[in-house]
């Protein structure tokens, strides 16, 4: 068996690229020319993001008590395959959580400060909803 070598699907050279590429037909070559002159002449534009002084914060500032013992209770079932996938989630979003597990039923909380967002992910996993 002789083996070929198949093209790439994907001729992409794995090498940082800067800057733009651009094709034009021969017959346009004049006028893309002067184009890229003028471009070449003008200022670069600012593209700097200007800061936003004075935005407050939505969400509250965490506490050490309460993210040591979160109190707000965002999900409680007997199913393990979700409690371990809302634990990572949770875990994902940086959410301090406390798990409880009377008998059968796993409780899960969190701190007033993270509860909104919490609720929103146990949202998301138990009714499968895309984040609003």
């Amino acid at each position: 068996m002789k083996w070929r070598r198949r093209p790439n699907p994907l001729p992409i050279d794995w090498k940082p690229r800067f800057g733009f590429e651009v094709a034009v037909l021969s017959s346009n070559l004049a006028a893309a020319q002067e184009v890229l002159e003028k471009l070449l002449e003008e200022e670069p534009a600012d593209l700097e993001i200007p800061a936003q002084d004075g935005v407050v914060a939505a969400e509250q500032p965490l506490v050490v008590e309460t993210e040591t013992h979160p109190k707000v209770k965002v999900w409680n079932g007997n199913n393990d395959r979700i409690a371990q996938f809302l634990t990572a989630a949770m875990q994902e979003n940086e959410i301090p959580i406390h798990l409880e597990n009377p008998g059968e039923e796993t409780r899960i909380f969190v701190s007033a400060a993270n509860e909104k967002r919490a609720r929103e992910i146990v949202r998301e996993v138990v009714e499968g909803e895309p984040p609003e």
